[in-house]
């Protein structure tokens, strides 16, 4: 077996089993936001805390989030962004993060991924066809994925912008 067969069928394994363990979730969000984060290996391992395995941590991880396993999740092709719409953790992380020009949450490659993000924004007519992962809480929308491209479209869009997410509710 070829080394490319081997990976390809771990991060295979890793993605069916975050899906069995969410099987209502979206692919798009596992994906993006489970598997991104667990299939690299270092998810579980941590100096603070020590998870005997994936779904442990998930749970975990999941519960500052709003989320669980059963969140039910909805697709909103055209949701209206405006920077009055997130929760007030949310819009103070997106305004300390200054267009992208500071890093005050020491996020490794920063310039280079708001870079990326702006670069494919205006290749997509200026909004990103991905979208992004929320979660609506009380207070507002807590943004959970997509953080380079948001902040890159309200550098291009201070006014507010039409874009893809999906939306989860918060539990509680």
């Amino acid at each position: 077996m070829k080394l490319e067969e081997i990976l390809f069928e771990r991060r295979d394994r890793m993605f069916q089993y975050l899906r069995s363990i969410v099987p209502g979730w979206p692919e798009y969000v596992v994906k993006d936001l489970l598997y991104s984060n667990f299939a690299k290996g270092n998810a579980v391992k941590s100096s603070y805390y020590n998870f005997e395995n994936v779904k442990d941590h998930l749970d975990f991880m999941l519960s500052y989030t709003g989320l669980d396993f059963n969140s039910k999740w909805q697709f909103v092709p055209n949701m209206k962004f405006t920077m009055d719409m997130w929760e007030p953790d949310t819009k103070a992380k997106i305004v300390a993060r200054a267009g992208g020009s500071k890093n005050p949450y020491h996020i490794p490659k920063d310039a280079e991924r708001h870079a990326t993000q702006s670069a494919l924004a205006k290749k997509e007519g200026g909004i990103r066809k991905e979208p992004v992962i929320m979660v609506k809480t009380t207070k507002g929308y807590d943004l959970i994925e997509g953080w380079h491209r948001t902040i890159q479209h309200f550098v291009a869009h201070p006014e507010g912008y039409i874009g893809p997410a999906y939306i989860a509710q918060a539990n509680g």
